[in-house]
């Protein structure tokens, strides 16, 4: 019996970035993009229409409803979804507020394919992933 791919929605305001991450995930195996998002607005209204993914990978800064606003909304909203916030930013300080408010994970935005794989992998499996790498700065939070 097969093992269910992964289900993820990728957020980010840059359209080439989102590509990307899509191209990227989509290569992984067992794991499977089921859409993009602008904004965390956009995001909220496709979960409503019961499109719902296992993770999030979303950006940080984002125009309408940000990753921290999307965040905090997803804790009450949707608790089943796991999030990674993917950004530029690496200030412990942001690191902690993210995880006071209920991410998941957090990657920044130079991280490498195989990185991004075992965050959403760890996120999924809820352990931390304990690389050396400053890429990942935290996961399974």
């Amino acid at each position: 019996m097969s093992v269910p791919a992964i289900r993820l929605a990728v957020v980010d305001d840059h359209i080439l970035f989102r590509k990307g991450l899509r191209a990227l995930i989509s290569g992984f195996p067992g794991m499977e993009v089921l859409f993009e998002a602008g904004d965390g607005q956009e995001l909220l209204e496709r979960l409503d229409q019961g499109t719902i993914p296992d993770v999030v990978l979303m950006d940080l800064q984002m125009p309408v409803l940000d990753g921290l606003q999307t965040v905090r909304l997803l804790r009450a909203q949707y608790p089943q979804v796991r999030s990674i916030i993917i950004s530029m930013h690496d200030e412990p300080e942001l690191i902690d507020s993210l995880r006071a408010e209920g991410a998941h994970g957090y990657l920044l935005k130079n991280a490498s394919p195989e990185e991004v794989r075992r965050a959403i992998q760890s996120v999924i499996d809820n352990r931390p992933n304990l690389g050396n790498s400053r890429n990942i700065l935290t996961t399974a939070f």
